[in-house]
């Protein structure tokens, strides 16, 4: 019998351990994105309508490299993937919007983590994070 209950405060030590270890396991910080500078071109369809597309340029962010930047317009519920490049900048394909227009950023790392998300309002030249995406 002595052996029986050594044997199961042996099991449960280690899976108190291993639970505590657990909680304390190392939290990985993936920065959000920094300031992104866009760019307006309006281009005319065959049709003759006007169109506002708009690109986008960041970094460079170490933490970012090689990573796929989300660039999310949620006024119109649309948006674009970029990849960056070694040095964790980028340059957005054109995407739709107008001036003024919520845009969410953020990016996912080779490895799957993902950083915080950034709102911005689409201006032309370097747009600073808000506090929050407006809804």
């Amino acid at each position: 019998m002595t052996r029986c209950r050594r044997w199961l405060r042996l099991g449960t030590l280690l899976a108190a351990a291993a639970g505590l270890w657990s909680c304390v396991a190392p939290i990985l910080t993936v920065p959000p994105p920094g300031a992104v500078t866009f760019k307006l071109a309006v281009v005319t369809d065959a049709s003759g309508t006007q169109m506002n597309l708009w690109t986008a340029e960041g970094g460079p962010l170490e933490q970012a490299a090689d990573a796929d930047y989300f660039l999310i317009n949620r006024t119109l519920h649309g948006g674009v993937i970029a990849t960056a490049r070694k040095d964790g900048s980028f340059t957005s394909p054109p995407m739709e919007g107008s001036e003024k227009d919520s845009i969410q950023i953020y990016y996912r790392t080779p490895t799957g983590d993902y950083s915080d998300s950034t709102c911005v309002l689409l201006s032309e030249g370097t747009s600073l994070p808000l506090a929050a995406c407006p809804p």
